[in-house]
């Protein structure tokens, strides 16, 4: 019993950590059974190293765990094509002192390989017979996947199968963004994910922008927690490209369900990016060297601006010590006069894999710089140059890095335990600021920033798994998590000389830190693998929170329950859960400093309900009601100043304040679905959102009224996704709208704001409604076309923006490339 305790894996083993995530197909595994023996004719010489006896024990695990597993409770080296085996297949393993060359012949039985010894410690996972080289053929092996049995990371602490969670979660694969060619998490999420859009980014532009994350969860810095790796980074809005070579998936939690487990600032749901650790095929160093080109076409250019991104990236090891270094350097012209921006990421990561424990190192960088000058819409305005930016630099920038391990430790077959430490921080210079009535260049009192911040993330979880799975079973989670973020800013502000008006210029620095320390406790309950019943609730103590104490409970309730009929499986699930958002956070600092106002923590309380239907292996559709309630949202309200000295220019004496807006409602439904077959896949996505202003606080002064309809937030959402892939040739399409908002038409409010001939106070207040606009729609087109022309060798023909839209999203300001075509060629040896 001793050997087996050191040499068995606790069940609860986060795969999700340590493994990439390939492309599910659709469809259900109810039950998790060990292979049929008996069916199973020995085919192999078990002598040697194959006859070598092994103990193993695991249900639900997937199959790159589980040969994980193997390896290294037999201390051997596995070799094998990824490509010949869809590793995230749920498997179930329960071996005591069975010959090694038994284990893996029933683990492949359904991939058509075998193991073969080459020799030591070595063995290499062959095909059972050449497979045609003018086609693809789909192992058997891919209709068994049960997405329901899909392990992952988000929404647990260490790892569990979706089948038991109560809310919705959508996993992004890492290779499906690299089939698509996607860098930016605006073309990852949106179309991809319900309920959720982000708007696309001005290559000029430092900062994400959600538009709607069901619904609005505050005014103009609206976003998800992100988590890279399990370690929260020092600012979410900061995270907008990807390398996706380098993510194994993206898991996004909608709604504040998460905060039961994420703590503050999750109010509008939890974004977890989880990088690549898997090895190479033999454990031999890999290179992938990929150069692409193009030109974008712009209606503010006199000729077409040139594009061009280039990268490496090396991978060596196995799938039981791994190690993964890549770079990326990206450019792009002109497509307004005088701007340009470059980009430059490297990220890497380490994994070791032993009988009881998995150990991940991880780091990122990404650094962007740009030369952002007057946007050319605003030339006709005539604007003075008091009014203009005060950075005359016109130079943005922008630093981030993270640095983490984690480490996942069986101590036997019912308690593992779980640990994640790392360092995320960021430095940004002269950050354009997206908030409040008026876009920075003439704000009145947000100014470009400059500043920085690090946070520290250290979390460590106990699970332990008590009862019969296949009856009555629980699994019960103790965590404690501790966070610390110190800001520094600094801001430029304009300041009067008398008889001059504006002359000269003052900087001010704020430096300020922020701890949360919060436990959790939550318990999950099954009963015959059909019913599961979820209850958790974090306490958080949160040096941010003001006027509600530091102390916030956080709790969640969920339920589903699954049922498999002859045509297919259907999963009903529903789940409760609070959120909460403290007024001064590291997304906020810099952004909102030197505005005047105290306001409330912001709130998100509701449920959501829905329902999965898995058809067979090749289809699943998605449907989700949701009804949340924010409150406190906080909103930059333009005030008249009228103790401000009497030199300063009328529009001087414009200033923000922060103020709570009152309570929101967001409701709404998410649709998505997909289906496969054979080379061909197509996915798409729909959501109707209502997000409304229920009442007003007492001392809101701003432009909002009850009844009205949230700023810059789409009734409705639309994405279709489809791939082919046959032989050599791929190909992949991709459509995503965003419909019906209403925002400020900012050129109106600006020409009026420049004009001689008005007054202060045409800008604050119900005035400011004479300058909404309703914005009907902006449509997104893009694709990729690819054909491999050798082994290790390719070519990709990339589009994007094919519709060439440049403005209008979110509003009548923002200025985007067009039209962009690039070529490009990709080796790998």
């Amino acid at each position: 019993m001793r050997r087996f305790s050191r040499l068995a894996f606790a069940t609860a083993v986060a795969s999700a950590i340590t493994s990439a995530a390939r492309p599910p197909v659709a469809g259900a595994q109810s039950n998790c059974a060990p292979a049929n023996r008996a069916s199973i004719s020995p085919s192999l010489p078990r002598a040697g190293l194959l006859a070598k006896p092994v103990s193993l024990h695991g249900r639900g695990i997937s199959l790159r765990e589980a040969l994980d597993r193997v390896a290294a409770t037999a201390g051997v080296r596995l070799s094998y094509s990824a490509e010949l085996l869809d590793l995230s297949r749920p498997v179930c393993i329960e071996y005591e002192f069975t010959p090694l060359g038994q284990v893996l012949e029933e683990l492949l039985a359904e991939a058509s390989l075998r193991p073969v010894v080459l020799g030591g410690d070595q063995i290499v996972l062959t095909p059972v017979a050449p497979r045609d080289a003018g086609s693809v053929q789909t192992s058997p092996i891919l209709k068994s996947v049960g997405m329901l049995d899909r392990v992952v990371v988000t929404g647990s602490t260490i790892g569990a199968s979706q089948r038991a969670l109560p809310v919705a979660l959508d996993v992004i694969a890492g290779q499906q963004l690299a089939q698509r060619g996607v860098s930016s998490i605006s073309g990852a999420l949106d179309g991809v994910v319900p309920g959720l859009w982000v708007w696309e980014q001005s290559p000029l532009n430092l900062l994400a922008r959600y538009g709607s994350i069901r619904g609005a969860s505050s005014f103009g810095v609206s976003y998800p927690k992100v988590y890279v790796d399990g370690i929260e980074v020092a600012n979410s809005l900061l995270v907008t490209h990807l390398d996706p070579e380098s993510v194994s998936r993206i898991e996004v939690i909608r709604g504040p369900q998460g905060a039961a487990l994420y703590g503050a600032d999750a109010i509008s749901g939890v974004m977890n990016i989880v990088t690549r650790q898997d090895g190479v095929e033999n454990g031999e160093p890999r290179a992938d060297i990929r150069t692409q080109g193009g030109t974008s076409s712009s209606d503010y250019s006199a000729s077409n601006v040139l594009t061009q991104s280039h990268s490496v990236s090396l991978r060596t090891g196995t799938n039981v010590k791994s190690a993964r270094l890549s770079g990326t350097v990206s450019t792009m012209g002109a497509f307004i006069p005088g701007a340009s921006s470059q980009q430059v990421s490297a990220s890497g990561g380490l994994r070791f894999v032993r009988s009881r424990a998995v150990i991940n190192g991880t780091f990122r960088f990404f650094a962007q710089d740009t030369e952002t000058p007057t946007s050319p819409l605003l030339d006709a305005l005539q604007v003075s140059s008091p009014m203009a930016i005060l950075d005359s630099s016109n130079r943005q920038s922008v630093r981030e890095f993270t640095v983490g391990t984690s480490g996942i430790f069986a101590q036997n077959e019912r308690w593992t335990h779980s640990a994640v430490a790392g360092v995320d921080g960021y430095t940004l210079e002269s950050g354009g600021i997206s908030d409040g009535a008026f876009p920075s260049p003439l704000d009145s009192a947000l100014r470009a920033a400059t500043g920085n911040a690090v946070r520290t993330t250290l979390r460590a979880s106990s699970v332990g798994q008590f009862g019969n799975i296949s009856r009555t079973a629980a699994t019960v989670t103790i965590a404690a998590e501790h966070s610390f973020v110190h800001d520094e800013t600094v801001t430029t502000s304009a300041s009067p000389k008398a008889g001059a008006g504006l002359s000269t210029s003052d900087r001010y620095a704020l430096a300020e830190s922020r701890s949360n320390a919060g436990v959790i406790g939550q318990v999950s309950a099954s009963f015959r693998e059909s019913l599961f019943l979820t209850g958790g609730l974090r306490i958080e103590r949160n040096t941010g929170l003001v006027g509600v104490g530091d102390i916030a409970t956080l709790p969640m309730i969920g339920a589903s329950v699954v049922r498999s009929f002859p045509i297919g499986t259907l999963k009903v699930r529903a789940a409760f859960g609070r959120g909460i958002r403290p007024p001064q956070t590291s997304n906020r600092s810099g952004l909102l400093m030197g505005i005047g106002g105290t306001p409330s923590p912001e709130e998100q309380t509701g449920i959501e309900a829905g329902a999965d239907f898995f058809f067979g292996p090749n289809a699943v559709l998605h449907a989700t009601h949701f009804d949340q309630r924010a409150s406190g949202l906080i909103q930059p309200v333009s005030v008249y100043n009228v103790t401000s000295n009497e030199n300063l220019p009328r529009y001087r004496r414009l200033v923000y304040e922060l103020q709570n807006v009152g309570e929101i409602t967001n409701r709404g439904w998410e649709l998505s679905g997909s289906v496969g077959d054979g080379p061909w896949s197509l996915g798409g996505t729909f959501s109707q959102i209502d997000s409304r202003v229920r009442k007003l606080a007492s001392l809101y002064t701003g432009d909002l009224r009850p009844g009205d309809r949230m700023l810059e937030v789409p009734a409705r959402t639309f994405g279709m996704n489809a791939g082919y892939a046959k032989g050599r040739l791929s190909m992949s399409w991709r459509v995503s709208r965003a419909s019906d908002w209403v925002n400020y038409d900012r050129l109106s409010l600006l020409s009026a704001f420049a004009s001689e001939n008005s007054e202060s106070g045409d800008f604050v207040g119900p005035e400011l409604r004479s300058y909404w606009k309703q914005y009907s729609g902006v449509t997104r087109v893009g694709g990729r076309v690819g054909l491999t022309v050798s082994r290790g060798m390719s070519f990709m023909l990339d589009g994007e923006n094919l519709l060439d839209e440049q403005r209008g999203e979110p509003d009548n300001i923002t200025v985007l490339p067009g039209r962009t075509l690039s070529a490009g060629l990709r080796v790998r040896f």
